[in-house]
């Protein structure tokens, strides 16, 4: 399926297949890069909306201005929590890579992955094509956060 993928969709599927690796090694060991790549992803997803409808995309980093236009143009319906993500994903165009010394946690990380993860479904609700990052559960929760749900079961 990755292999049928063109343009910004092809590009995306490589940023998250970049990420799911660099997870596998520790998100804390790479928050920057994958808060980035996480929003390279969302930035390219929703520019391939623009594609599918004839549109060059404009040359912005902003996912929320992006999806933005692409609600204008009556492309796509958006939720509240897919315009917040938009939003939230749009941040680490340039802070997790052109700040001296980027101060990105495992949760914003984690958060990154998450509003990405919610652009992609997104797409797919209005019937587009999409890339799913694929991380798994014990990525996603703090360590302390694992151990509380452990004593609490035990």
């Amino acid at each position: 399926m990755a292999s049928e993928r063109t343009g910004f969709l092809y590009a995306a599927g490589k940023d998250v297949q970049a990420i799911e690796a660099l997870a596998a090694d520790g998100v804390e060991n790479h928050c920057e890069i994958i808060s980035f790549l996480s929003q390279q992803a969302a930035e390219k997803m929703v520019k391939s909306i623009f594609v599918k409808n004839g549109v060059v995309p404009n040359k912005t980093h902003n996912v929320d201005d992006l999806l933005a236009t692409a609600i204008e143009n009556e492309w796509l319906a958006a939720t509240e929590t897919a315009i917040d993500a938009a939003s939230n994903v749009s941040m680490h165009a340039v802070a997790a890579r052109y700040t001296q010394m980027p101060d990105i946690t495992r949760g914003e990380a984690l958060q990154a992955i998450a509003d990405c993860n919610a652009i992609a479904k997104l797409l797919a609700d209005n019937g587009y094509d999409f890339v799913q990052i694929e991380v798994e559960a014990s990525y996603l929760h703090d360590e302390s956060e694992s151990e509380e749900a452990v004593s609490q079961e035990g």
